[in-house]
């Protein structure tokens, strides 16, 4: 029997926002010494109880949606037919739009709203039930979750997935930062962060989607849920924003002394000026592993300058890179301030293999649902990084660790007792220490 109880506990962590998840990255040309830009961020009240019914009908969602045949992984939800038989609403509800679908012929809307009472939190939670279907339960012991999701609103926000194994007291959860952009169909990958008892994923018995905002209304889309397989070892890899000389001095000899690569997304323009790492460095760094990837030097997100434009930052950004010498790391790419668009997307194919935003979650280290919204986890919080880590090695997933600055003392950097305690942690994980690149070379090996 559901205890509708439970609801309000997640929608209120849902709604708790954290650093790991919320900071951005500038990625702005330094004028003199180097400085680092804005830092996204989301506030957070309580949430409201108010709760709605599911409904088979209305369908007033706008944006569109393309077919995705060549999708990984297993379909465990399609929300084809009668939706209202296997999904159940605990908070706002939803509609079921049989216009706009990522696959198949329909999807959900989930949606809620608080008459623009900014300073209300809105949430939004439906819940699906796996005890009478698959032998008894939803087998994921050696399968993370995928999702198509299509954002309207909010502007900003968070998605979250509880997974049930099999009572309320044994359950891992996922909270994913959606970017504020991204308002098409886009999958996303929902690595746990963080665990209660001693869930058995052979036996998930509940599901439980939820959307919050900080006085928002919600308008979101859901398709084509999808199990991707796990590999036998999760993996980290360690990133490095804007190229700050202290990822050359602090950073790099750290990690160079346990053998460790890593990944510098490198902001063209600003090489070889003050307080930045020079090409003699890259090249050192390159030579001992280490990926060297675009960062497009601009002064707002991409999704906000016109296509032309986009595609104009990101093809020079790499070119350049190229021209240096370092054509493996420019496959890589890490949007600016870390929010993209799905238009942003489709530009980023055409020269790019991967690309890493801020999403606050592990993601998939086999089979990534999505190649261009691979998430990272943000290092300034040290604790929240080491506990991420502790339930990623257990569950064999992926762990992307961004920094801005070493021990600087901005807002942005971590203290080098912060950073050796990451790295320490990480020493004891039975995890594997990759590059970007080494990464995507590793999918589907």
């Amino acid at each position: 029997m559901r205890r509708p109880s439970t609801r309000r506990k997640f929608l209120a962590t849902l709604g708790t926002a954290g650093t790991i998840s919320i900071a951005g990255c500038s990625a702005v040309l330094p004028t003199g010494p180097s400085t680092n830009g804005d830092q996204s961020s989301t506030s957070t009240a309580q949430l409201s109880d108010s709760s709605g019914s599911g409904t088979d009908s209305g369908t007033d969602a706008e944006g569109t949606g393309t077919p995705s045949p060549g999708s990984k992984g297993e379909v465990i939800e399609d929300f084809e037919g009668d939706v209202g038989s296997r999904w159940q609403v605990d908070s706002g509800k939803y509609t079921v739009d049989s216009k706009k679908a990522f696959n198949g012929s329909q999807s959900l809307v989930l949606k809620g709203t608080n008459n623009g009472k900014q300073e209300e939190e809105n949430g939004v939670s439906i819940y699906r039930s796996f005890y009478d279907s698959n032998e008894g339960g939803l087998d994921l012991s050696a399968h993370d979750l995928s999702m198509a999701v299509r954002f309207e609103k909010p502007v900003r926000g968070r998605i979250g997935v509880e997974f049930i194994a099999p009572a309320e007291s044994s359950k891992l959860t996922s909270r994913h930062f959606l970017p504020k952009e991204l308002n098409g169909w886009t999958q996303l990958d929902f690595g746990f962060t963080s665990k209660t008892g001693q869930p058995v994923m052979k036996s998930v018995q509940e599901l439980r989607i939820s959307v919050s905002t900080a006085g928002e209304p919600i308008s979101v889309g859901i398709d084509d849920i999808r199990k991707l397989p796990r590999p036998k070892k999760g993996k980290v890899i360690f990133q490095f924003d804007d190229s700050h000389i202290s990822t050359y001095t602090k950073a790099f000899p750290e990690l160079k002394k346990r053998k460790w690569p890593g990944g510098v997304a490198v902001i063209p323009d600003s090489i070889n000026t003050e307080q930045n790492m020079t090409r003699d460095n890259m090249r050192e760094m390159g030579k001992a592993g280490w990926d060297m990837m675009s960062h497009p030097p601009v002064s707002k997100p991409l999704p906000q300058h016109p296509a032309k434009e986009q595609e104009r930052q990101i093809r020079q950004s790499k070119q350049q890179l190229e021209q240096w010498g370092f054509d493996r790391g420019a496959r890589h790419i890490v949007a600016p301030y870390g929010r993209i668009s799905t238009e942003t997307i489709e530009i980023m194919k055409k020269y790019h293999e991967a690309n890493y935003i801020f999403g606050g979650s592990p993601g998939n280290a086999a089979q990534p649902g999505n190649m261009y919204t691979i998430p990272r986890v943000h290092g300034t919080s040290p604790e929240d990084v080491n506990a991420i880590l502790d339930v990623a090695e257990q569950y064999n997933q992926l762990v992307v660790v961004a920094y801005h600055e070493i021990d600087s003392g901005t807002n942005t950097s971590v203290s080098m007792d912060g950073f050796r305690t990451v790295l320490d942690h990480v020493k004891k994980k039975d995890m594997d220490v990759v590059s970007p690149s080494e990464f995507i070379d590793s999918l589907g090996n």
